[in-house]
């Protein structure tokens, strides 16, 4: 029995075996949880082989089973010694040069889930230095690579079938594992039909965005895990080059069965230095990705609320040149998220667009604004909807039969991630079949927050919770839950540079920090509706009895009311509504829908 005088850092996968209840249970109660080194902060070469690491993501794509030894006897030729060994927690079996595994006897087959999981798409470069900062082990560089390549090592994944098969047929001596053979990589290399690029194997949602990529091994079938959930995993690493598909070429078919082509076995093996292997002992669903978040606290967050607001609203009010109106939309969209769905129905999206925008005056003010959200905001992407880009780019991810694997898209992406969509750069030109599908996809994702992944042969629609900002000169092509022109002040048009610069020294980081955790944060709060509201009821029948034919309200502009009031609620740190907040929901919606009537042709 294990005494737990070693620590995590030096557990090994035998040792975690022998005691595994224990030390999860050690595990979930450790207080020092960041010095597990963290894959996302930490280089993987620096860390040897089989250490006990972490790694934060979004499951990009779920692999078949696979199925491994769990437990096999080695047989020394020399001492004829029997050892039992466990195959659980590591790809590879450290056997010796004269040690054999027995095939036939005391030889127990179980199956792990295999998925691919990317860091977050999207995560801002103030979160990823936030992460870092917490999470990066200064004293792992000091130490020499030491994730080297196994002189000899027996890969424990095999087919079922091929197990079931051979277990009588096969003995020890039909069974010789020889590691000494130099792998055949030539042919790999050279022949360019197995030639794969780095970014094939990487498949990041987002072009051009550095990104990191790990195959995490799961063996807790109870873990109810699904595409695109956000996750940290803590496991062992699996460092040995030999799992590389590169160094497939030549096959022992007992060992490693033959499965698929040669680009699936490399797409599928990409090399460890590029993509670690984690056999997981303990995966935790998350929330949100903050890292300046720790802890919840919904009285704390509510009281700190407002003095979080008044920062935000006064940045965002002098961004959107003075008009205080847009500010107020744009600070609920920002804490806007997907609360329940009923149906086809994805309550609490609040897709907004903002039109009027004075491009003429300043062609990249979209961008510019862009660039001081994603300051706020943990995850967000800057889509400019060029003809070139809709015609060109991969907005749904799609199966790919070839390599068996899910090719990822831009629409890939976790909850609470914010897409910004400037129309403002769309020139004039023609939209191929790419390109009207591509403005399909993104309202889809507008009304009903759903993307539809493309299997070849069948379309499979998942659930999404992204919030939509479209920026455009006049109202957008696209759909949207709410449309605010801008008002500009004429005096913060002139001026709108200096605007910027003064917003960048008055945010210092305190305050950034202070926004930061007040957007994450609003978005987990629970909000409930009061049994008295009354006054939403009498306001209603007021305002139906006022309506004419031209301007009907309806239950949907009920509905619109309360998702408004909900976030203007929550925006102010009330979990309720009350009448103060019911009546500026009430006043704002009346503003924008009169500059709705009154608005002009943008000269700006």
């Amino acid at each position: 029995m294990h005494d737990f005088a070693h620590d995590f850092d030096t557990v090994t996968p035998e040792i975690w075996i022998a005691n595994e209840v224990a030390w999860k249970e050690r595990l979930l109660k450790l207080s020092r949880w960041h010095q597990i080194p963290l894959l996302n902060s930490n280089a993987s070469h620096n860390l040897p082989d089989g250490t006990l690491v972490r790694f934060r993501g979004m499951i990009q794509d779920m692999h078949n089973p696979e199925f491994y030894f769990e437990h096999f006897e080695v047989f020394n030729i020399v001492t004829n010694e029997i050892k039992t060994k466990s195959g659980k927690y590591c790809d590879t079996a450290h056997i010796l040069e004269n040690e054999k595994i027995n095939y036939t006897e005391n030889l127990k087959s179980a199956q792990r889930q295999t998925m691919v999981v990317v860091s977050m798409p999207g995560f801002n470069d103030w979160a990823l230095h936030e992460e870092n900062k917490h999470n990066h082990l200064k004293h792992l560089e000091q130490q020499p690579g030491s994730s080297k390549r196994l002189n000899i090592s027996t890969k424990l994944k095999r087919s079922y079938d091929e197990t079931e098969e051979d277990s009588d047929a096969m003995d020890t001596g039909d069974a010789e594992v020889s590691g000494n053979k130099e792998p055949k990589t030539k042919e790999t290399v050279n022949n360019p039909t197995n030639a794969v690029s780095r970014e094939h194997l990487l498949n990041f949602p987002l072009p051009d965005v550095p990104s990191q990529s790990c195959i995490v091994k799961i063996y807790d079938e109870d873990n109810n895990l699904k595409l695109n959930d956000m996750i940290e995993v803590v496991g062992f690493l699996s460092m040995d080059p030999a799992l590389s598909g590169e160094f497939h070429g030549e096959k022992n078919s007992l060992l490693e069965p033959e499965e698929g082509s040669d680009v699936e076995t490399i797409t599928h093996n990409p090399p460890p230095s590029l993509v670690p292997r984690l056999h997981a002992v303990h995966v935790k669903k998350l929330d949100h990705c903050n890292p300046l978040v720790k802890s919840f606290d919904q009285e704390t967050v509510l009281k700190d609320a407002n003095t979080a607001r008044e920062h935000l609203l006064k940045a965002l009010t002098e961004l959107l040149l003075g008009d205080k109106l847009s500010a107020e939309y744009l600070i609920c969209h920002l804490i806007s998220c997907v609360y329940m769905r009923q149906d086809t129905l994805a309550l609490g999206q609040f897709c907004l667009n903002i039109s009027n925008l004075p491009t003429k005056k300043y062609p990249n003010y979209a961008k510019q604004l862009y660039d001081v959200i994603q300051q706020f905001v943990t995850k967000s992407y800057y889509l400019p909807l060029t003809i070139d880009n809709m015609n060109t780019m991969a907005l749904l991810p799609k199966k790919d039969y070839e390599c068996n694997r899910l090719t990822s898209g831009i629409l890939q992406l976790s909850k609470h991630t914010h897409l910004v969509l400037d129309e403002t750069q769309m020139e004039q030109g023609r939209l191929d079949a790419t390109g009207v599908n591509n403005i399909t996809a993104l309202g889809n994702l507008i009304q009903q927050q759903r993307v539809e992944y493309d299997f070849k042969y069948y379309k499979m629609e998942f659930d999404s919770d992204v919030s939509v900002l479209v920026l455009s000169e006049g109202k957008s092509l696209l759909p949207s839950d709410y449309h605010v022109p801008l008002r500009p002040e004429e005096s913060s048009l002139e001026i709108f540079d200096a605007i910027v610069e003064a917003a960048t020294y008055y945010l210092k980081e305190e305050i950034m920090n202070t926004i930061r955790i007040y957007l994450t944060n609003l978005k987990l709060v629970k909000y409930t509706i009061s049994e008295d509201l009354q006054f939403v009821e009498d306001d209603f029948i007021e305002m139906r009895n006022n309506a004419d034919s031209e301007n009907p309200v309806t239950a949907d502009d009920l509905h619109r009311l309360l998702v408004l009031a909900r976030l203007v609620s929550l925006s102010r740190g009330f979990d309720t509504l009350n009448k103060e907040c019911w009546d500026i929901t009430k006043k704002i919606e009346a503003e924008r829908k009169q500059r709705l009537k009154n608005r002009i042709v943008p000269t700006l």
